[in-house]
């Protein structure tokens, strides 16, 4: 039986629809990547070592307990007042949360080892602003939730950011010799993905001590068979060499596997750094990153 065949008419409504689509996608996808928004800037989260101050955090609402999640534009009481908040009405702040990962399974070997080193990690959850002062408690606004904003949530002074400019253009060559400055690790992502692409947030063991500052460029680096590549290794160096007697290829020795080239996959750019952690935007990425891959300054 024939396949059955489009009308001229509606082959070409099909192809107008197609391009259509590539027109409207391409400048989307170049102006997304043309700035940095609100939520990179304040929504990305990091590790510290500081001791945050703790003291000052989301008690309720003018709902009486029976909402616990609020979001932007939401009314919130905070637990303490004049008597203890300096400044005034319209003090802005900063809502955070303590996260961790549950998934006691490492990405990479060593990786839970990194991430105490780095601190704890705290995710920005939205920014609020002081409406009005009581004597032991505080009415606030939510000017902006990253997420649900729930009951226990810390607030802190708001510290405002510069967004970094991105370069232009935002590939990168795929074999850059190394630059033979500093280099480190994506030891994490945000909510712990695993695998990565533009947009994502990542976190470097890399910091302010090791001279990265916001607005740093890394390039992302892979070596053969290492970094994101790790986790599969094992099983990719256990192919077969033969076949009823007909060769099908040889295995690298280790030495062999050091002296091939690395891989330039994608970059980063560091939106915010403390002293022994960084966190990043990826700008481009060729394919696809890993939690594990290597970091090297531009």
């Amino acid at each position: 039986m024939p396949a059955a065949r489009l009308p001229q008419s509606g082959a070409k409504l099909l192809q107008v629809m197609l391009w259509t689509g590539l027109l409207l996608a391409g400048p989307a996808r170049l102006l997304a990547q043309s700035t940095l928004t609100q939520s990179d800037l304040y929504c990305a989260g990091f590790f510290t070592q500081r001791a945050m101050e703790t003291g000052l955090i989301v008690q309720s609402s003018e709902d009486g307990g029976f909402k616990n999640e609020f979001a932007t534009g939401d009314y919130v009481y905070l637990n303490r007042g004049r008597d203890s908040i300096t400044g005034s009405e319209g003090g802005q702040y900063t809502v955070i949360r303590p996260v961790k990962d549950i998934n006691r399974k490492e990405a990479f070997a060593g990786q839970r080892m990194l991430l105490r080193e780095m601190g704890t990690l705290y995710a920005e959850i939205g920014r609020l602003e002081i409406s009005v002062l009581h004597d032991r408690s505080a009415t606030a606004k939510i000017l902006t939730a990253c997420d649900s904003i729930i009951p226990g949530d810390i607030a802190i002074p708001f510290d405002a950011r510069t967004a970094p400019a991105l370069k232009t253009p935002h590939m990168t060559a795929r074999f850059v010799p190394a630059t033979g400055r500093t280099t480190g690790l994506i030891v994490a992502a945000k909510e712990y993905d695993a695998w990565l692409g533009e947009g994502k947030i990542v976190y470097l063991n890399l910091g302010s001590a090791q001279g990265v500052q916001s607005g740093s460029y890394f390039y992302v680096t892979r070596s053969y068979l290492g970094g994101g590549n790790a986790e599969f290794a094992n099983s990719s160096r256990q192919f077969p060499t033969e076949f009823n007697g007909t060769p099908m290829g040889r295995k690298l020795t280790p030495q062999e596997e050091s002296a091939l080239p690395r891989e330039v996959l994608g970059e980063v750019l560091v939106l915010s750094a403390e002293a022994g952690s960084a966190t990043g935007i990826i700008t481009y990425s060729r394919a696809e990153i890993g939690v594990g891959d290597s970091v090297e300054l531009e």
